[in-house]
């Protein structure tokens, strides 16, 4: 994935989360606590742009466990990725290379 992509994708994973969270503010089921106006897009933004580093580091470290496991062997090895057993860069090495 290239760097460009994956901020797009991020991007579009912050706007679904914030129109997730903005709904969520607004639900009927809320009643007296139901939120409307203005103001309820904002307080999504900051719930969402709140929470995503606690989202995103488990991901961030399953990312980097699967990259270890999938870097290039010592120039002595047989030239096969040590996970899936094909040739050097295998194809997740390089989708997780930006």
């Amino acid at each position: 994935m290239k760097p460009n992509q994956l901020a797009r994708e991020l991007d579009t994973a912050h706007r679904h989360a914030i129109n997730a969270a903005s709904a969520g503010l607004q639900d009927p089921a809320l009643g007296a606590e139901r939120l409307t106006g203005p103001v309820v897009g904002r307080l999504a933004d900051a719930a969402v742009t709140s929470a995503t580093p606690f989202l995103r580091a488990p991901l961030l470290a399953k990312i980097s466990a699967v990259r270890l496991l999938h870097t290039p062997p010592a120039e002595d090895d047989a030239g096969r990725c040590p996970a899936c057993n094909t040739p050097v860069p295998c194809d997740t090495f390089r989708e997780l290379s930006w």
